[in-house]
């Protein structure tokens, strides 16, 4: 082999072998400088001197530069399997190493002072290795030197793979699995050349573990510039940031998405790798906040519509570049919180709204008459009038009070409905019009809202209907009814009923119906206006979940159902 492989091509292939591992250090500079990265750098760094160092030895000629040369080798080769050891170290542990770790180097920096002077040949087994012809100065059984490389380097390198291995052995995730797969490769790739020069496999002047073990390294370097290959070991920031109930994705200075903690795996579709307009792509919701038009995003993760408050966070990287921390608070609670608030200043706007305009027409009026009571010799008509719009005035207080009560949250309690349309029936001026009510059911409401509501509508009912209406209440599959036997409501009404101040009598609020449809939305149920069975007006409402254990079904006639 030694005649395929000369001095001067080995030389050249070791040179070559260097540039590899000095890419890497210079490509890694911008990574996060954490567990594992740093020590996997500075090995490939020493794969570096180690490899350059050996290819010049092979092909200077002078003896003084090449043992110059040979100083800075012996120390690569120990350095290397020291920080091999460190890196698989912190993989496996998931913690920086001791500092106690750093005694290894004590022997390595002996040996470079030592090899200096060679004191009574315990380095190089030579008397004057400045002027030795051989491309290695020699270093036989007696140098402390032979140990170090030839003994104590591989068993570093041994352990090292053997922490990778028992890490592979007990991974439960994939990831981890494919990480200490990956780390254990990486460490044959330099213990499997380093064994065949240990065993005089090559020729002296030439070594393949800085090569193998540079070429694994540039594939581990891709992993963790492309796909971040760290990111899950755990150390303690990685637990911090693991342990956020909030999304947050990490972008590296080149725009890919190099990491995201689980939240942000729940709630975004993303491949760590990705580009960041990529990730935009496949979660268009987030757009409006990536182009700055919006700082607040809402998305739907499983069954919970949920808003984040979107902030970009820089995150210096060293050597002039920056990267990114996209973080995506949860204000779900704030924006429901928010929500209500304005809902109720909407209300307490719409009161004030209506109090300002529906006083203003009685006031107008008892104003007009004060004035005309003053001038007249009898003002007992004016004064009629007066009071006929101060009880009109009255009556529309009570609307507008009733109205922005009934939209409140109910308090529900069991209500026997006969009972409360009963009560309801005995608050309002009801003539020579009669009651029927065809069921005993029980409802889960509110006992005044839901009396509310059955005085509206029979009062609704006593007059439109007519003289001697008959209203009757009962129950239907999914709720209750009011029904009447009157003039019905024409059908180009009935669109309309419900709306505020829309009223069909001259004397009307236009609130009475307007209230029972808010206590009835402020149930969760629906209201409905047909015609009855007589031709009457008929209010069904439901979605109530009536109880009707006890009950039976009746028509709008109060008979019991057929």
């Amino acid at each position: 082999m030694d005649a395929v492989l000369s001095p001067t091509t080995a030389g050249g292939i070791m040179l070559a072998g260097g540039i590899i591992p000095g890419f890497i250090v210079y490509w890694l500079r911008t990574e996060p400088q954490g567990i594992v990265v740093r020590w996997f750098r500075f090995a490939m760094l020493c794969g570096m001197v180690w490899s350059v160092s050996f290819g010049l030895i092979a092909l200077v000629d002078a003896a003084a530069l090449r043992l110059a040369l040979t100083n800075v080798f012996i120390i690569a080769v120990p350095s290397a399997s020291i920080a091999t050891f460190a890196f698989a170290y912190e993989f496996t542990f998931r913690e920086p190493i001791s500092r106690r770790y750093l005694v290894l180097f004590i022997p390595v920096v002996l040996l470079f002072v030592l090899s200096w002077f060679n004191p009574g040949e315990l380095i190089y087994t030579v008397d004057a290795p400045y002027q030795t012809s051989e491309i290695l100065v020699p270093a036989e059984p007696g140098s402390i030197r032979l140990p170090l490389n030839v003994i104590g380097s591989p068993l570093l390198v041994v352990m090292a793979a053997g922490l990778a291995a028992g890490e592979l052995i007990r991974a439960t995730t994939t990831i981890r699995r494919l990480q200490a797969g990956t780390v254990l490769l990486l460490i044959t790739a330099a213990l499997v050349p380093g064994l065949m020069k240990v065993f005089e496999l090559v020729p002296p002047y030439f070594d393949p573990t800085p090569i193998g073990w540079s070429l694994m390294g540039l594939v581990v370097a891709v992993t963790i510039k492309r796909f971040d290959l760290f990111r899950l070991s755990p150390n303690s920031l990685r637990r911090v940031v693991d342990a956020l109930t909030d999304p947050v994705v990490v972008v590296n200075s080149e725009g890919i998405v190099s990491d995201a903690n689980e939240a942000a795996s729940e709630a975004f579709r993303l491949d760590l790798g990705m580009t960041v307009s990529a990730f935009s792509e496949v979660n268009p919701a987030l757009s409006p906040v990536f182009d700055g038009t919006e700082t607040q995003v809402e998305l739907t993760t499983g069954d919970t519509e949920r808003v984040f408050d979107y902030r970009e966070l820089p995150v210096p990287q060293g050597y002039g570049t920056t990267g990114r921390i996209l973080y995506f608070s949860d204000i779900t609670e704030q924006a429901d919180t928010a929500e209500a608030l304005q809902a109720k200043t909407d209300r307490l706007d719409a009161f004030a709204s209506r109090v300002s305009h529906d006083l203003q027409g009685p006031i107008t009026v008892a104003t007009s008459y004060v004035q005309i009571a003053r001038r007249a010799d009898d003002p007992a008509d004016a004064l009629d009038e007066i009071e006929t719009a101060l009880q009109r005035a009255e009556t529309r207080i009570q609307d507008i009070l009733a109205m922005a009560r009934s939209g409140q949250q109910p308090a529900r309690e069991s209500v026997a409905l006969d009972t409360a349309a009963h009560k309801a029936w005995a608050m309002v001026t009801t003539g020579d019009a009669s009651l029927v009510v065809a069921t005993d059911a029980t409802l889960s409401a509110d006992s005044q809202q839901l009396s509310r509501l059955f005085e509206n509508l029979f009062r609704n009912a006593v007059e439109h209907g007519g003289e001697g209406v008959t209203v009757r209440v009962g129950t239907t599959d999914g709720g209750f009814y009011v029904a009447d036997d009157g003039v019905g409501i024409p059908a180009d009404k009935q669109a309309t009923i419900f709306d505020e101040r829309v009223s069909h009598d001259a004397d009307g609020t236009g609130y009475g119906l307007a209230i029972v449809r808010d206590i009835v939305a402020a149930h969760g149920w629906t209201i409905t206006a047909t015609e009855s069975t007589d031709g009457g007006a008929r209010f069904e409402i439901s979605g109530v979940g009536v109880d009707t254990a006890a009950s039976t079904p009746a028509d709008d006639r109060g008979q019991p159902a057929e």
